[in-house]
């Protein structure tokens, strides 16, 4: 165990208790042939984009220091960017599993950047988050992208972690030339809010982080009153560890005086979920925008969202 047991996590849990229990929350019903099917839809949409204008920056010496960036055809200057951070337990992914955003955020003047990032177990989690502050960093700084707007930074499952870290980041600490608000809202879908507990999993094994490495990356540790706007969405079909995460997070942010939105997506798993935000005909998806576009726009306390059935 870390930190002395159970409740000494910043988030208490009614029905997880135990390593197994954890490991089951954070598994979310997922088995090898859902991965298989989802990493085939998230590929094939990747390359019906393949002809889209983009831009390949390198951010770092690594070869996976790597940000492809989609203008939004004829966008302002100003126009706003939605950085889109793709999951995979630390340890698996790439940036093409976000490619499938393009079509409809750039549709709505978004330009879309989709950041890659060093896995476990070869790098550890400081490492991790730290590539991603570079990559948010260099979109900040790289003059030939012209002059961007609004930042909205938005993470899948482990990512809704290091989606939550950006957030939270004391970003003139990171580099004094950058804004403390340099990220305007930001988006959690199915995220990792809590991570401290998944050292007792048998995830533990491959990813390889420290106790203290958990400790400091956990979004529940982390909360403080200047974040930005939070929207946090998961799928009514996924694990309760998931839902108890969001909403104690949600009040978390809610008693700093965040504003913050929490969704509950009917009929939608993990995966699916994730899908929705880039299907332009769904409640999800303009929800989703409505952060981007009105990034100051959510209820100041934390509410759980039922859409209807789509």
């Amino acid at each position: 165990m870390v930190r002395g047991g159970w409740d000494s996590f910043m988030l208490k849990y009614k029905n997880y208790r135990t390593p197994g229990e954890f490991e089951a929350g954070y598994s979310n019903f997922i088995d090898a042939p859902v991965v298989e099917r989802w990493e085939t839809h998230f590929r094939d949409a990747s390359a019906r984009i393949a002809n889209l204008p983009r831009h390949e920056l390198a951010y770092g010496p690594d070869p996976r220091h790597r940000i492809d960036f989609f203008p939004a055809p004829d966008a302002p200057n100003g126009a706003p960017v939605l950085i889109a951070i793709h999951g995979g337990l630390w340890f698996l992914f790439d940036r093409w599993m976000m490619h499938f955003l393009v079509p409809a955020f750039s549709a709505a003047g978004v330009h879309v950047a989709c950041p890659t990032y060093r896995l476990a177990p070869a790098v550890g989690l400081d490492d991790i988050v730290g590539d991603c502050r570079r990559a948010i960093a260099h979109l900040r700084t790289n003059a030939a992208l012209g002059r961007l707007g609004d930042f909205t930074v938005l993470g899948h499952s482990a990512a809704g972690q290091l989606a939550a870290v950006m957030a939270s980041t004391d970003w003139p600490a990171v580099d004094p030339d950058l804004p403390a608000d340099l990220i305007a809202s930001w988006v959690g879908v199915s995220g990792f809010y809590d991570i401290e507990p998944f050292e007792l999993t048998n995830f533990q094994a491959t990813t390889r982080f420290t106790t203290d490495a958990y400790r400091r990356w956990s979004p529940a540790n982390l909360v403080h009153p200047d974040m930005p706007p939070s929207l946090l969405v998961t799928g009514a079909k996924e694990s309760g560890l998931l839902h108890e995460m969001m909403d104690g997070y949600a009040a978390l942010l809610g008693e700093a005086g965040v504003a913050v939105d929490a969704i509950d997506a009917p009929g939608e798993d993990h995966f699916s979920v994730l899908a929705r935000v880039g299907d332009p005909a769904s409640n999800l998806h303009r929800r989703v925008l409505d952060a981007i576009l009105q990034p100051g726009g959510q209820s100041p306390a934390p509410g759980v969202l039922r859409f209807p059935s789509e």
